[in-house]
């Protein structure tokens, strides 16, 4: 993968015998295997069990067939070779098939702060402009839902960041600072005081310095 290092789970890389016992777990789950509905899709995230970061999403397909193919440089086997990991990055700006399948599993909703828009009907959003540029990979892409993807794209003053693992700070044009991080991921046990809005707080609107209220508000930006 581009600019990265290789999925790892609690520091260790993601080898094809992990995904053999993988395999094996889905197995036991169900008679026949867990296996995608009729008409349906079935994604399957490989995700750091210390901090909740996702480090692969797979289909049961490919998932197989990684397993089956192994390390393509030791094929006897007995490696600790990583043969899964985050898609890699593309030059084109519209992202790729798997970077849209992990950012979707990844973010799960609008990651705006507040929004909790599907991701299924979100658009992947480049947080360092493609333009100016930024790359299309998945340490640069989240979810937006098209209005919060409008006011990050057009709105003066509004500043996204995101480091690799998807956690994505926003700062207002007044200066207020929201951290949202993707679903299940622990904060980083650095003794940092989380700044994610408490659950029900009013989401951060276009045109306000403060969120859930509108002493000081600012004009809208569109």
């Amino acid at each position: 993968m581009t600019g990265s290092s290789p999925a790892e789970v609690d520091g260790q890389p993601v080898t094809a015998a992990q995904l053999r016992e993988l395999l094996q777990r889905l197995d036991a789950l169900c008679p026949g295997g867990l296996r995608a509905p009729a008409g349906g899709s079935l994604d399957i995230a490989v995700v750091d069990p210390v901090t909740g970061a996702l480090r692969a999403s797979v289909t049961r397909s490919e998932l197989e067939r990684l397993a089956r193919r192994g390390c393509t440089i030791h094929p006897d086997g007995h490696c600790r070779c990583p043969v899964v990991d985050r898609p890699p990055g593309t030059d084109r700006y519209r992202p790729s098939a798997p970077q849209r399948r992990f950012t979707t599993v990844r973010d799960r909703t609008c990651r705006h702060p507040g929004c909790g828009n599907h991701a299924g009907w979100a658009d992947l959003d480049h947080v360092v402009p493609h333009a100016e540029g930024g790359a299309t990979s998945c340490e640069n892409l989240c979810c937006l839902c098209r209005r919060h993807h409008r006011l990050e794209t057009h709105a003066p003053g509004w500043r996204f960041e995101m480091d690799d693992d998807g956690v994505l700070t926003v700062t207002t044009p007044s200066g207020v600072r929201r951290v949202t991080r993707p679903p299940g991921m622990a904060m980083a046990l650095d003794g940092a005081r989380s700044l994610d809005p408490p659950c029900g707080a009013e989401p951060l609107h276009a045109g306000s310095g403060r969120s859930g209220s509108s002493a000081g508000a600012e004009p809208p930006p569109f």
